[in-house]
């Protein structure tokens, strides 16, 4: 089922993740001092919106191939029922923290990634792609050093949210291009 209301409302929703996924990374940056609870709440929050949303929206878009938007609303649901987790216990220990988050992105750049290849065709796509990637390699940093400390994850992951959400709205801004023309209208060169 295909809701024309939510597809053509798309390019929006990932602008406005975009910007709040900015907006929670310079948040980050510019608060380092923050206790575990306020940097678990930013990135738990984080999760949970960008989880769920990325499920609704693939959920009702139906141009996006049936396995895509199956592993994708997985996925989706995943990353926000790890945002959950995130919040929920957003006191306990730091490698915890680091842990929930870290699969939390790599669930949520997958996402990315798999929609995005089961659309080739779709303007931004490859910006989607190049987020994907910088999520799941933030995740496996955070990962392969679980242990590395709350200064350094804290610096890991503004970077990861900045820089993945600066690529978010890139997309939505592309693909926000491409709805704005009537099908089969080009761009002109130059």
């Amino acid at each position: 089922m295909r809701l024309p209301a939510v597809s053509e409302h798309r390019e929006v929703l990932r602008l406005i993740v975009g910007l709040l996924t900015i907006a929670v990374g310079v948040a980050v940056f510019a608060w380092p001092s923050a206790t575990v609870q306020v940097i678990g709440f930013l990135f738990g929050f984080n999760l949970v919106v960008t989880g769920f949303i990325r499920a609704g929206l693939l959920l009702f878009a139906g141009e996006y191939p049936l396995l895509y938007r199956v592993v994708g609303i997985v996925f989706g649901v995943l990353t926000g029922i790890v945002g959950i987790l995130c919040l929920r216990n957003i006191a306990g220990s730091v490698v915890l923290l680091l842990v929930v988050v870290a699969i939390g992105w790599l669930l949520d750049g997958l996402v990315e990634i798999f929609t995005a290849v089961g659309t080739p065709a779709e303007r931004g796509s490859g910006w989607r792609i190049g987020g994907g990637l910088l999520m799941v390699l933030g995740a496996i940093a955070v990962l392969v050093w679980p242990k590395l400390g709350l200064a350094a994850f804290i610096a890991i992951g503004a970077t990861v949210l900045v820089f993945v959400g600066i690529v978010q709205v890139l997309g939505a801004l592309a693909g926000l291009r491409t709805t704005d023309r009537p099908h089969g209208e080009t761009i002109p060169a130059g």
